[in-house]
């Protein structure tokens, strides 16, 4: 299959019922007429009970690639990261007489468009192949290798570099859409590598929050919790990630924006203030609190919390507050109850 000429990609305007760019307030959708087809948020919503309808919901969430952008235990930045996730979607053949990669597909999709093709992704993993029976020392240079070639598949003059329109749409899906949020913080170009803005003790929380001038938790996530919280649905959320310091960035965060002190969310600077989840006015308290941190320890399948007096760390997430969990190898953070 010859490769196809680059094509300007085009894309999708603001759609009627979508979210206001960081906002929280889902539009309705409309009711339906008089012989339409109700729409079913779901296949097989309309098939429902009453009381399946209002079951607990157990929400699990892994951190990096799911609310976060970037994967600390790995320490592969925002920008890794995006350009990871599109070398998976990214279609090709190899040039018979070079062995290069050649970009075949015109957008990014999880299934390959011709059953030819091969992903940028698995190209890689066969040229630089880590498995068990290698040397440790040529197994780690290849892991390297192949890391590095993933993480800067958009950039000039590599294999997708004809990606970078999706690439750079996916970072101005991260900013701050708000104007008046980005002067109060002086927010300009986002910061895709973390390793590029740490942490400033002399800042306020605030600051530390908005440095990267983006979003560090994708919005989505705030808007599940709010949505779920108006509606009234009991739910549980156990978060999970290898590094406790990801956990840790999802706990402030998670406890200032259930105070309505989120930054980004405290209905100051033309932002939205979700709904009291503190244990405030009657609410629910969804707040990560240290008690709830734990570690999973896979070799032993066992849960350890520091911080519960013994005997009673056998429920991960109880009715009404929230919990994370970390293992052994790797930190896990568990989960947020609403009852």
């Amino acid at each position: 299959m010859p490769p196809k000429a680059p094509q300007e990609v085009e894309m999708p305007g603001p759609q009627p019922h979508d979210v206001p760019a960081g906002g929280l307030d889902v539009p309705s959708l409309p009711p339906p007429k008089d012989g339409d087809e109700v729409q079913e948020a779901f296949p097989g919503e309309s098939r429902l009970s009453p009381e399946e309808r209002d079951r607990w919901l157990i929400l699990h969430f892994a951190l990096p690639r799911t609310i976060m952008t970037c994967d600390m235990a790995e320490g592969r930045s925002t920008e890794v990261e995006l350009n990871d996730v599109l070398s998976r979607m990214a279609w090709g053949s190899i040039d018979g007489r070079t062995s290069d990669w050649m970009l075949e597909s015109e957008s990014p999709t999880l299934d390959a468009p011709h059953s030819s093709l091969i992903s940028y992704f698995e190209y890689v993993e066969r040229m630089y192949p880590s498995d068990e029976s290698m040397e440790k020392e040529a197994r780690e240079e290849n892991i390297a290798m192949a890391a590095q070639k993933r993480g800067a598949f958009t950039n000039t003059g590599d294999a997708g570099a004809k990606f970078r329109p999706m690439f750079d749409q996916m970072v101005k899906n991260l900013q701050h859409s708000n104007k008046a949020l980005m002067k109060a913080y002086d927010l300009k170009k986002p910061i895709l590598s973390e390793q590029d803005a740490p942490e400033d003790p002399s800042r306020s929380e605030a600051q530390g929050i908005m440095r990267f001038g983006r979003h560090q938790v994708l919005p989505a996530f705030w808007q599940l919790l709010n949505q779920l919280t108006k509606k009234n649905r009991r739910f549980s959320l156990v978060l999970r990630s290898f590094s406790e310091e990801q956990v840790a960035i999802v706990q402030r965060e998670l406890q200032l924006f259930c105070q309505g002190q989120h930054p980004a969310y405290d209905g100051k600077n033309k932002t939205q203030k979700p709904p009291p989840m503190s244990g405030d006015k009657g609410s629910r308290d969804m707040r990560l609190i240290d008690a709830n941190l734990g570690r999973f320890d896979r070799s032993a399948c066992k849960l350890y919390f520091a911080s519960r007096p013994a005997g009673d760390a056998t429920k991960v997430a109880r009715p009404g507050e929230v919990a994370a969990l970390a293992g052994a190898a790797a930190p896990v953070a568990g989960g947020a109850s609403a009852e």
